[in-house]
């Protein structure tokens, strides 16, 4: 085949053309640190960091929605911590209260602690987090006790999701630990025994203050040591949850960043090799191309 003055320069300008979208491509990678820009540049690339990026995403909802459920806990325990320790005082106020050496003022006297326990009581089960009543069931917009203790809330818990396919569900019914059954179907509710407990106080009921008003007591701070238990394995496996969350996001980063990111040191080599093939190719264009008709014309 007859190689031409013609041929030559059409491919030399094709190979320093090729030359030069190489040089342009990668000064792109190098500003913007990433291997591609543009889809149509590695489409299946593009794909899957696309998908990366979107696992990511719904992995950091999964996170904010465990850290969110392991504040709302941490408050549950607070304020159940609150509770026993008021309803330790109310059972040291009625065994004091039992004492038949006690004159009436003295049990009235003790009657009006209990009665100011009982609205500390409600107070410290009407905690919100995030101006959401953690013991309200799913009525969380309203106050679940009232001063009585009596409550107002629903009996349904709260469901959240901390990862695909995994949900856990927060203990969220105060009416559970507030109510002992004392053999089917009888039921009493810690407001009611509480009233029971200042009404035996007024009336000096010695024997029943020590018998099973007290007995009763017991029962129900049992009922609530036992609700709070429940809320520590619930924040031990939303702690797991989240170490489990963090470690997975944190490969999946990696991934990406494996994907997605140049290797600097790499690319700037690439770079020096390019700019020195293309000034190589300057030098022997001026070599490989002949003078025109026109410099012999002159």
């Amino acid at each position: 085949m007859r190689i031409t003055n013609s041929t030559l320069t059409t491919n030399y300008l094709r190979n320093l053309n090729r030359n030069l979208a190489s040089m342009q491509k990668l000064q792109n990678q190098l500003s913007s640190g990433k291997v591609v820009s543009r889809a149509s540049e590695d489409p299946l690339l593009v794909s899957k960091i696309m998908d990366l990026r979107n696992t990511i995403s719904i992995n950091e909802q999964y996170n904010t929605n465990i850290r969110d459920s392991i504040g709302w806990v941490d408050t549950q325990d607070g304020a159940l911590q609150g509770a026993t320790t008021t309803l330790q005082r109310i059972r040291e106020l009625v065994i004091y209260g039992a004492n038949d050496t006690l004159s009436n003022d003295d049990r009235n006297a003790i009657a009006q602690e209990v009665n100011v326990k009982v609205g500390e009581l409600a107070d410290v089960l009407n905690t919100n987090f995030d101006g959401r009543y953690i013991f309200s069931g799913t009525k969380t917009t309203e106050k679940p006790f009232d001063p009585s203790l009596v409550y107002k809330g629903n009996d349904k818990n709260i469901n959240r999701e901390i990862s695909t396919g995994v949900v856990i569900e927060l203990a969220v019914n105060g009416e559970e630990f507030t109510t002992i059954y004392k053999g089917q179907p009888n039921e009493q509710k810690l407001s009611e025994l509480l009233q029971d407990i200042i009404t035996a106080l007024e009336k000096g009921e010695t024997e029943s203050l020590s018998g099973d008003l007290l007995g009763d007591l017991d029962k129900h701070i049992d009922n609530l040591l036992g609700f709070r238990t429940k809320i520590g394995a619930i924040s031990n496996r939303l702690e797991a949850a989240k170490e489990r969350n963090e470690s997975e996001n944190l490969n999946l980063k990696n991934l990406l960043s494996e994907r997605e990111d140049i290797d600097l040191a790499q690319k700037y080599t690439e770079a020096n090799i390019l700019n020195s093939v293309y000034l190589a190719s300057l030098s022997i264009g001026a070599r490989i191309l002949q003078p025109s008709l026109l410099d012999y014309l002159r």
